[in-house]
């Protein structure tokens, strides 16, 4: 009798795996169809501003492109012989797929 309860027990939970695992994948939605678009740009720091207007000139750049639908995506800093040069920033949007 325990044999025949244990096997029932166990014979239940494995169907209950299966039902929940299958319900699960078929409620899931098929991803939508998007594309991106990106744009990588290179803002110069000069030499004689590079302390006060760095940042300045940064965050000009990120609003006009926020502004303007992108999304801010990497910043990478450009150094040659110790000196900062400047800033490679790269922003991304979706657009419509072909």
């Amino acid at each position: 009798m325990k044999e025949k309860t244990l096997i029932g027990v166990i014979f239940g939970l494995l169907v209950g795996i299966v039902l929940a695992q299958s319900g699960n994948l078929s409620a899931q939605a098929t991803p939508a169809a998007s594309c991106q678009e990106s744009k990588t740009i290179f803002k110069d720091v000069s030499r004689f501003s590079r302390k006060k207007n760095g940042a300045e000139n940064m965050n000009d750049e990120h609003d006009k492109y926020t502004r303007a639908g992108w999304k801010f995506v990497d910043m990478e800093t450009y150094v040659e012989n110790g000196d900062l040069e400047g800033f490679f920033l790269t922003y991304s949007r979706d657009i419509a797929c072909n």
